[in-house]
């Protein structure tokens, strides 16, 4: 779990860092998309997965903010 919120961490100070020292803009999904992209990342290498892509675990993480509980 802590390895997600440093690339949660990591992904907001990069925008962060690109608005203050280069003036760029962000949209929100952007950020989103970032971070679901870093953890989708990680997951791959820390479990060394070869099955799915990146995109897979970026579908996968979409639908679970759509479940509803």
């Amino acid at each position: 779990m802590g390895s997600m919120f440093l690339c949660y961490s990591v992904s907001l100070w990069l925008v962060r860092n690109d608005y203050a020292f280069n003036n760029a803009s962000t949209q929100a999904w952007e950020v989103g998309d970032l971070i679901k992209t870093r953890v989708a990342m990680w997951m791959k290498t820390k479990f060394d997965i070869k099955v799915y892509s990146v995109e897979d675990f970026k579908m996968f993480l979409d639908g679970i903010r759509k479940v509803k509980l």
